[in-house]
């Protein structure tokens, strides 16, 4: 009998820690949150591996020298386990050697937080300010709740870049199954967000732009979901949603206010007149806003051109410019859960369901989806529905 090799705790924290490395680069954005929510001018994302604490990510740090895992933040924090703020650096031994403390940044203030990955602590978030503080327990409770969200954000983009889901359920009480769990937290987050907005001064100034933000990605998302539900709980065979006469143009259009182009690559292209269709126009949207999110994603900061149009039949093309899809995974695209090889190697976001769900809305409006690419020359998606007569 074959006895397995056991894992030293050590390489088992190590093994997932590389595993977080490999996911950790698609937040780009938590320095900043951490950084602004904490009112301090530098913060950091350190993650073991080979016996060092490596800086994967820094914000305001203008020397970021590795240090031994011994000495590490890392190791501090994982010795409770918890969230650690130290007011003066310099008087606590375990850091008072540390190169931010004795080097050009001068460190004095600092927080840590842990940061796991399937159990093991693997790294920490931390941040700085070289003037000491007293007010402490605002960092701790911003801090730990920022690092969690970075941690279901790894854990998540990591599971679904390496991980294949089991094709053996069934598919669409997959897609229920998430879009009801995200469900119930967002009516939390607006709950709360609508608690902050109606209380006079709850909201620091400065502040009320980022909450706009977030109110406004909260209700979008809320849509998304209560429209992606509406479509995979509709059979097939029968028509799908609500349908009604409307113009493909004005769909369009709502597709893109809802997704916010503000890099102003959308290039659309609307007739002059209405194109009459009949169908859902919220389920049409979601499908329309797949697409339009696709090519700004994979379109490589080029323009992406939507034109709606009314003959031979009415249809919305959506077309980017980005490196495009190789022949033998043009045919399987838009199965479910199915991702590209480049999106997996670039650890895009996504669970691969928007082709998915564009498909099938398209289909049960009575229409279809057709993709068209040629590598190097972007991917083109064309919904194509029935002519609708109006007398």
């Amino acid at each position: 009998m074959t006895v397995p090799a056991t894992i030293s705790p050590a390489e088992g924290r190590f093994s997932e820690a590389e595993h977080y490395r490999a996911a950790v680069a698609e937040v780009p954005e938590v320095l900043e949150l951490a950084a602004e929510a904490c009112q301090v001018p530098m913060a950091a994302l350190k993650v073991i591996g080979g016996g060092a604490a490596h800086f994967a990510a820094t914000l305001g740090i203008r020397t970021a020298v590795d240090v031994p895992q011994s000495m590490s933040l890392c190791d501090v924090v994982a010795a409770t386990n918890d969230t650690m703020v130290v007011r003066d650096a310099t008087t606590d031994p375990r850091l008072s050697t540390h190169p931010l403390v004795r080097g050009a940044e001068h460190v004095r203030f600092l927080g840590a937080a842990p940061l796991h990955h399937n159990g093991q602590i693997v790294g920490a978030l931390c941040v700085f300010d070289d003037t000491p503080r007293r007010n402490m327990d605002a960092t701790i409770r911003l801090l730990s709740r920022i690092a969690r969200r970075v941690d279901a954000e790894t854990g998540l983009r990591h599971l679904v870049a390496n991980r294949a889901f089991p094709m053996a359920v069934d598919q669409d009480d997959v897609v229920s199954a998430i879009s009801h769990e995200i469900r119930t937290p967002l009516a939390s987050i607006r709950g709360n967000l609508e608690l902050l907005t109606d209380t006079p001064g709850a909201i620091s100034p400065g502040f009320e732009r980022r909450v706009d933000a977030i109110t406004r990605n909260a209700d979008r998302l809320c849509r998304t979901v209560e429209n992606l539900l509406r479509a995979v709980n509709q059979q097939m065979h029968e028509p799908v949603g609500e349908r009604q006469l409307v113009d493909l143009g004005a769909v369009v259009t709502a597709a893109l206010a809802g997704i916010g182009d503000r890099t102003g690559r959308v290039r659309a292209s609307l007739p002059a007149g209405q194109v009459w269709v009949t169908a859902d126009p919220r389920l049409l949207e979601v499908a329309v806003g797949h697409l339009i999110s696709n090519a700004l994603c994979f379109g490589e900061d080029k323009p992406v051109e939507v034109v709606v149009e009314a003959c031979p039949q009415p249809s919305v093309t959506v077309r980017d410019h980005g490196q495009g899809i190789p022949e033998g995974e043009l045919a399987m695209l838009g199965a479910p859960f199915l991702r590209g090889d480049d999106a997996v190697l670039a650890q895009a976001p996504g669970l691969g369901l928007g082709l998915s769900i564009s498909r099938r809305i398209a289909q049960a409006q009575g229409g279809g989806l057709r993709l068209e690419s040629v590598p190097g020359s972007g991917v083109t998606a064309r919904i194509v529905l029935p002519a609708t007569h109006v007398l």
